[in-house]
Formats: C-alpha cells, structure tokens, sequence
C-alpha cells in the first residue's frame, strides 16, 4: 500500500503539470499471486543442516544496506548505546525523523543473526527458478571486517518458506519467510507512525484552543477551553471541557466533543508514505494549499498545526494525506481518525443554550415583546445561603430555582449560520453571573412554521419550537402564585 499510494502522489504531480490535477485517488493492492515460486516445486530431500547466513556482532556493524522492489536505503548505527548498553539503527537521511526502534531493533536482529535450516540445491545451473536472478531483496552487510551480500528470492511451495542464496555463493536456502520480511519493505517503513504521542495522564497539558479552517465552509470552526473547567466550585453545568465561540457560541456535548479537542494526541498513521518529500510531491498530495488545516493550541505553550490533504480509497477503507509541523513526513491516515475533515459545528455542540449553575447567576432579566423587564438578582454560593430577589422584592430561592431548571431545558433542536431575524425580539434574556465572567444575552424571535429563532450574544444561532417560548412566557407569568411551573412541551 504505501509504495501505491507514493506512486500516486508522483502520478497527480504529472497530471497537475499537464491540467490534470486529481481530488480521489484508489490505490490497488499487489497480486500475491506473484509472490509464487516461479522455478521447480520441488524441494531438496537433503538432511535438515542448520547454516548461518549473517552471523555478526552487533557491534562490529558499520552498515545494512538493502535495496528491494520497494526502494531501498542504508541503515548505520545511531551512534553510541542506549541507557541499557543496546546497540540501535537509524535510516541514513531519516536523522531527523522520528523512527519506530522497535522495527529498527528487528532490522538489527535479522541483519545479524540470520541462519537456515534446510538447503533447496547445491550448485544450481539455474537460479532463476527460485527467483534469485533477480532477488525482491538484496541485503549487504558491512563490518569493519568482511562484508556479506544476501539475495532473496521467491516464497517456496511449502507455506513460510522463502529461498535465499549469499551472492557468490554455491547453495539455496530456505529460511523463514517472516525472518526476511524486514528486508522486503521500504524505507518509510521504520518510520513511527505516530504523528503526536499521547501524554502520560499527569502531564497532560490543556488544550487553550483548537481551530478547524476548510476550504468547503465560508468559516472557522473555533473551540476555546473553558477556564472554570479547572474549578471544580466553578464548573459550569456542561462539564465539557471547551466551547465553541466560532462560527457562534455554543455549548458543546461532552462525548461527542473529545475528539475534536484532544484528538490530536495519539494521532496515528496507517502508513508512512513520503520521508523528506519536495515541493512537487507536496503539492500533489494536496497540502501545498490544504482543504483542512487544524491548529491546536495548548498551556505549555506549544502549537501543533496538521494539514490535511487529498483523500485516498482503497479496498480497506479511505485514508486521508497528511502533514503535521515539525516532521517532514507524509502520512497517509484513516479517515475515520480526522473528524476534522467532516465535522460541521451541530456534530458536536449541546443541545443547552443556558449552562450557568443555578447558585452562580447574580442577574436574570427577562423583557416579553419589548415591555417591562422582569428582574431577578441572586447572591450566595450555594442552596444553603443563596438569597434572590425579584424586582427589588425577597422571593423563594427555590422558585427561582424551579423556574430556571425550566430554562436550562431550552433546547437548541436546529443549528443555523445565516439566517437573521425578522422583527422585534418576543423573549429576551440576558443573565450574568456572579464573578463577571459570564454575561449572555438569549433573544427569542418568530421564525418559519412554528420555529422560534434564538440569537446569542447578537448572533442567530439555533431554532427551537415556538410552543416552548408561548410556555417561557406562561411560566413567567405564574411565578408569584403556587401554580407548578409545566416543564414539558
């Protein structure tokens, strides 16, 4: 797959030089049946002799060079030991990269300790019936000491077996298939494909803001983290741990938001396609000018910028190109992993257009069609000292409280963007909050059929039914008697 898919982005470079440029691209899986021994099915029925093709110290490697149908590259010593004295690889021009150690530690291993336990024929007249006239692999092995060339040829009729031959050598060999695969891949292969690493759970920085900008919406989609997430007595009752400020306000829904805001942590790629890429391939992968581009910005300060490029499908799934700041990789990544690239502000905003605690609100006025202003005003920190007044006159905290859970059940059933109202408000709203950090202004106007249109601060926003403002107004009215306030609509 990932030698398709860069063959595909060198591809649409082509074809954007000629006019062509390209939005999809399939990619199309190898014929396995070519791996099938093309040569003699038959097998030596000499004894099983176990023979040491590499057998290196680890230590004594100065290179693994390997060219294969996939490319090919040179792996030297990373220099020096790690911490328990173990001997590591890197990619010669990966330096700068970061790379899978664990791939890295099989190359080693593989390169240094490779042996077969049964020989396919002695002197072969031909090798080409075991594809080692022209190998899938050749594999050399250089130490300060000697220097050894593996060829690698076609997988054998008997399952898991592959013959292999050292180059001026008089035998074929059968070793493990799984024991040559390293060698089969290309260099992109040992790089990590995780393009962001997860923190550890007690160094987890805060997400200050994530903002989302595509090519296909006339806006941006901004998330700001909400301080009082970090107080536990300021918490408001979304208990998310952001919210929307663009393209509107808006509350967001807690499981639906997760991966909009933290998703770039533990980011990771199906694949590796391009290490070092130029402008041209750049620009074929669609991220050049990219449809999608995502910045993250956290509390330690660092910022993180992915883009997002042309979309790939093949027959396991569709995967997007991609590119992160500071790592000069194309990556080809799961689509179902970027909500970014889809995500339309409704996905992942509450249905609540109120989310102050009750006990936090030191105002709440309340004007029907423009006429006089019902005024609440609330102190005290909780339900044991809250006081509220209503007019200037004491009333029950209580039926204050009654009477906003009715608020809080205000339900934002459509989002809008573009429609503005029509007309004088029929309900306003504006509500603060005690410390001064929350000041909201909800209007109420008439919209199409039986829709109210809500504005937020000044800006349409949502739609919800009428009846729940004719009730808003009703309940209003019924405050000062003993009547139960109708919660249901």
């Amino acid at each position: 797959m990932k030698k398709n898919i860069k063959t595909l982005i060198a591809c649409a470079a082509a074809l954007a030089v000629a006019g062509g440029g390209y939005a999809v691209l399939v990619l199309t899986g190898d014929d396995d049946s070519e791996k099938l021994s093309s040569g003699d099915s038959s097998v030596s029925d000499s004894a099983s002799v176990s023979t040491p093709i590499f057998e290196f110290e680890k230590e004594d490697i100065q290179s693994v060079s390997v060219k294969n149908t996939e490319g090919e590259y040179k792996a030297v010593p990373a220099g020096g030991q790690t911490e328990d004295e173990t001997i590591t690889l890197t990619i010669e021009g990966f330096e700068n990269l970061p790379l899978n150690d664990t791939l890295l530690g099989t190359l080693l291993n593989s390169s240094t300790s490779l042996s077969s336990d049964s020989t396919a024929e002695d002197n072969p007249s031909d090798i080409s019936k075991y594809g080692l006239d022209n190998p899938t692999a050749e594999v050399t092995v250089k130490t300060s000491a000697e220097e050894k060339t593996l060829l690698v040829g076609n997988e054998s009729p008997v399952d898991g077996e592959t013959y292999l031959m050292e180059k001026g050598g008089s035998a074929v060999y059968l070793a493990a298939t799984s024991s040559l695969s390293v060698f089969q891949n290309n260099p992109e292969y040992f790089i990590s494909t995780t393009l962001l690493e997860e923190p550890a759970e007690d160094s987890y920085p805060n997400v200050e803001e994530i903002s989302i900008s595509r090519t296909d919406l006339d806006y941006d989609i901004v998330l700001d983290y909400d301080e009082s997430a970090d107080n536990e007595d300021e918490k408001s009752g979304t208990l998310a741990t952001h919210y929307m400020t663009e393209p509107i306000f808006a509350y967001l829904d807690v499981e639906k938001s997760q991966d909009a805001t933290h998703g770039l942590f533990g980011l990771t790629a199906q694949s590796a396609v391009s290490a070092n890429p130029g402008d041209e391939e750049i620009s074929a992968a669609g991220l050049k000018e990219p449809f999608c581009t995502v910045i993250m910005k956290t509390d330690e300060p660092e910022t993180y910028t992915l883009k997002i490029g042309n979309q790939l499908e093949s027959e396991d799934g569709k995967y997007y190109l991609v590119m992160i700041d500071g790592i000069d990789v194309i990556y080809a990544v799961s689509s179902d992993s970027l909500c970014w690239a889809e995500l339309q502000p409704g996905d992942i905003t509450s249905k609540m257009i109120f989310g102050t605690y009750v006990w936090d609100i030191s105002k709440l006025e309340i004007s029907i069609n423009g006429g006089e202003t019902v005024s609440f005003k609330g102190s005290g920190s909780d339900e044991s000292d809250y006081t509220v007044t209503k007019n200037g006159d004491k009333c029950d905290s209580e039926r204050f409280r009654s009477f906003y859970t009715f608020l809080l059940k205000t339900s934002a059933e459509e989002f809008v963007i573009d429609e503005k109202p029509e007309g004088d408000a029929v309900v306003t709203i504006n509500l603060e909050t005690q410390d001064g950090k929350t000041k909201q202004t909800i209007e109420f106007f008439k919209s199409d059929g039986k829709k109210a249109l809500i504005s937020v601060n000044g800006v349409p926003s949502f739609k919800c039914r009428m009846a729940y403002v004719d009730l808003l107004i009703e309940n209003l009215g019924k405050f000062d008697s003993d009547e139960d306030f109708v919660m249901n609509w």
